[in-house]
Order: structure tokens, then sequence, then C-alpha cells
């Protein structure tokens, strides 16, 4: 069938209708759609502005405890700002002990190794040293140049106050037997002192070797001194059989028995007390360096005594000699005075005979104009006063001898 304009006309106009009234609804539809999303979406955005001003309260109380905090901080650091100062000196100071423990930590160890390698040393000149006073050579000469260092430590002089090895021969029962004492010292008064320097230390370099701490070795180290001072002893009775002292018979009869070490004679004691007295009971004095230096020193002292002495006695016999020649000297001017004396009284006794007696004569004989001759002056008292010697030093109550050592008086003319 086909359609009119009209009824086409209304269909479409009918079609629109429907049309608008479909696109109404559906607009309708879509902003409810779009109200309800905006009611969902303002919902949600009111929780979270809820969500925020409760974080913003939390943040905001949150940031108040954070500056009381701050504030509170603030106030211990201020009261803890002198402390600080304080432990930043102590840190400091700390600092400079650590690099001062440092460097002593390395000088100690430096020490430590130089005296390691001392120590070192040491024990080995020990051991050579030990090796060689086991040789009866070395160990006399180490005796006799200790002897003669103590000797001049005492201030005395070679071949003046002391001789070393002097040796001397001594006849008995038709046999010579040499005697060679490692010094002799000169006493005043023509006397001497014969000293021995000859020890025996074997057997107290072997007990030196021993710990004296160690109780296993302990009984072996007593054996070993007592042996050293046994052996000390029968040197004592060699030195006996030598009698040094019999060569000087205006001496004391001692002989001194050097031992160059203190513990020598220290440690021979004390293995046997007795030794001491046994030795000065035969006329030997066992003496270490520190004795021996004493010794000597009051010997030393005895000759400086003595050398005063004699020097006074000779200065007192030099003064008896020159008052003696005074005396002689004033007795010549004495008598020297007398003469001038007596030729004052011959010259005025001549003067007064040519006075009187000679120009007397002459005068007579005018015509050689003897008036013209002058007299001499005679000597008045005052000039020829002759002054006498009145001190009681040069006026003996007698007049001493010439003897051969004062001048002769010369010859009368």
């Amino acid at each position: 069938m086909t359609l009119s304009a009209t009824s086409f006309a209304l269909l479409t106009v009918l079609v629109l209708a429907v049309g608008a009234v479909i696109g109404f609804l559906l607009g309708k539809s879509q902003a409810n759609n779009a109200l309800l999303e905006t009611a969902r979406d303002a919902a949600a955005l009111r929780e979270q502005i809820g969500s925020a001003e409760a974080r913003a309260n939390r943040l905001l109380e949150e940031n108040t405890a954070l500056v009381e905090r701050s504030r509170s901080d603030a106030d211990v650091m201020r009261a803890l700002s002198p402390i600080n100062k304080q432990l930043d000196l102590v840190n400091d100071h700390v600092r400079k002990l650590e690099t001062q423990t440092t460097s002593q930590h390395a000088e100690v160890v430096t020490q430590l190794r130089r005296d390691a390698q001392v120590s070192l040393e040491l024990s080995e000149t020990t051991a050579s040293l030990n090796g060689a006073l086991r040789s009866t050579t070395a160990r006399g000469h180490w005796g006799e140049v200790q002897l003669r260092r103590i000797i001049e430590a005492a201030g005395m002089l070679e071949h003046v106050d002391f001789d070393l090895q002097v040796s001397s021969a001594r006849f008995s029962g038709g046999n010579t037997t040499k005697l060679r004492p490692d010094a002799i010292i000169h006493l005043p008064g023509d006397g001497h002192l014969a000293i021995d320097a000859k020890v025996p230390m074997d057997s107290y370099l072997l007990a030196m070797e021993i710990q004296a701490d160690d109780p296993a070795s302990s009984k072996e180290r007593a054996e070993l001194l007592a042996r050293h001072a046994k052996m000390l002893r029968g040197h004592v009775d060699a030195l006996v059989k030598r009698n040094y002292a019999a060569d000087f018979p205006d001496s004391p009869q001692l002989t001194i028995l050097f031992l160059p070490s203190e513990s020598l004679l220290a440690e021979a004691t004390q293995a046997d007390p007795t030794l001491l007295d046994y030795a000065l009971n035969t006329g030997i004095v066992l003496s270490s360096p520190s004795s021996l230096l004493a010794l000597l020193r009051a010997v030393a002292s005895v000759w400086s005594s003595s050398a005063a002495s004699s020097e006074a006695r000779e200065v007192v016999k030099l003064g008896r000699e020159l008052v003696d020649r005074i005396r002689v000297f004033v007795n010549h001017l004495d008598k020297l005075g007398k003469s001038l004396g007596t030729s004052v009284n011959h010259y005025n006794k001549a003067i007064s005979s040519l006075e009187t007696r000679l120009l007397t004569k002459v005068r007579e004989f005018e015509s050689l104009d003897a008036n013209k001759l002058g007299s001499p002056a005679l000597v008045d008292g005052d000039s020829a006063q002759i002054r006498e010697l009145r001190a009681p030093e040069v006026t003996p109550d007698e007049t001493p001898e010439v003897t051969s050592e004062v001048m002769p008086e010369p010859n009368a003319t």
C-alpha cells in the first residue's frame, strides 16, 4: 500500500515524537545516572575530607608534640652545652694521649730491642770473660791491673810510694828462693808492705754459674763455695811459707792478699767464717778492693802527715840556723860600732893635736902667710854617736860561738 504524503508526514512526526520521547527518557536516565555518580563522588569526597581532617588533626597533634619535644631537646642541649665542651676537651686530650702512647710504645719497643741486644752482647762478653778468667795467666793479669788501679786511685806514685813486680832472692840452707810480690807499698820510716794479687777462683766461677735460688743445685753451689774457701785458705798457707815480710825486718810483719772482687772475699768468709781470723793470725791480711783502697788512703795520709812533720822540722832547723847567724852578724855590727867610736875619738885627738901643737908653730912663719891655713872641724858628739843594739832578739846574754858554718870575722888591719 502506498502511503500518502500526509500520512508520511504524520508518520514522520510520530516517529520524531517517539524518538524525542525516547531521547528525553534516555537523557533523563543518563542525568539520573550522573546524579547518582555525583552523589557517590560527593560521599567519597566527604569521606576523604573527613579522613583528611582526622589526619590533619593527628598531624597537628604530632606537630605540637614535636614542637614541645624540640623545645625540650633544645633546653637539654643548652643544659648539656658545657658538658659537650668538656667532652670535646676530653676527646682532644684522649687523642693526644693516644698519640703520645703510640710514640712511647714505639720508644719502649725500640728500647726493649736495644736492651735485648745489649743483654745478648753482655751475655757473650760474660761468657768470654768467664772463659778468660779460667786461664791462670789472664786471671793474674786481671788481678795486677785491678791492684794498680786501686793504688793509683789512692793517690800514690809509682817508684815513690810503691813499686810493682820487684824481684828478690833469699838464701836459706844453701838454696836460693826467688820472690816477687805483685806490689810493695813504701811506708814512712823506711817501712814496706808486700801485696800479693794471685787468687784461686776456679771453684768460685763454677759456683757463680749455678743460680742461687735453684733448690736442686743449691747443695752443689754450697760445696763449690766451700771448696773456694778451702783453696783460699791453702793460698794463705802458701803466702806464709813465702814470708815476704822477712825481707823487711823494720816493717809491719804483714802481707796483704788482694782479692780483685768483693764477692770473692764475701762468699769465702760466708762459707768459712773463721777464714779472716786464721789469715790474720798467720800475718796475712785478706783485702777486697774497697778495704785495700781504704788502707792505701790511710797510708797516703800518713805519708802526708810525715812529709808535713819533716818539713816542719826542717823549717825549725833552718830558723835556728838563721837566728844563730843573725846573732853572729849582730856581734860583728857591735864590734864595728865600737871600732867606729874609737876611730872618732882618735880623729878628734888628731885634730886637737893639729890645732894646739902643729898649727901654732906653723903660724909663727908670718912670711909664709900661714894664717890662711884652715883648721879641720871636730866631729861633734851627736854626729859621732854610735847607736847601740838594744832589741832582745839580737842582744843575747852570751855571745854565741862562731861555728864553721858561720862566716869568719875579717882580719884586723
